[in-house]
């Protein structure tokens, strides 16, 4: 996956969700960029990444799937339940590493392509939050 492309699609659709979203909207920018930040920071755990089991990744997937989730709980939307699936998704992602049979690159894939969905699910968040201002004048944050 390429690493442009989605560090493009993150910064349009989090500048996007800052300037219009709600608190909800913000607060997943927020814990989103901080994880993307984390992930970059953090070493690989071998000579070759993902050829074993990604601990720090995990780790970090694992705290942004528990931050979501806290969010999905909280928030007045439906777009964060999404975001914790799709997180969820990449905390089981981790578990493919421990098929014996698995090549390293399909294990990067897999790990990869599930962080797309998570700043277009915001941005669209932040699309519906406008929708809804419009409509209704009012759109409350948390329930």
């Amino acid at each position: 996956m390429n690493k442009l492309i989605y560090l493009a699609l993150l910064v349009g659709c989090c500048l996007y969700a800052l300037a219009r979203g709600g608190t909800p909207e913000r607060a997943a920018v927020g814990i989103l960029v901080s994880a993307v930040a984390a992930s970059i920071l953090m070493p690989s755990t071998g000579a070759h990444r993902f050829y074993q089991l990604e601990v720090g990744l995990l780790t970090i997937d694992t705290c942004l799937f528990l931050a979501m989730t806290t969010l999905a709980l909280k928030a007045q939307r439906y777009w964060p339940m999404w975001l914790a699936a799709v997180k969820f998704n990449t905390v089981v992602t981790h578990l493919l590493i421990l098929s014996p049979t698995l090549p390293p690159w399909s294990y990067a894939i897999a790990n990869a392509a599930w962080s797309y969905p998570s700043p277009l699910l915001i941005a669209i968040g932040a699309i519906r939050h406008r929708q809804r201002l419009r409509r209704y004048g009012a759109d409350p944050a948390w329930s």
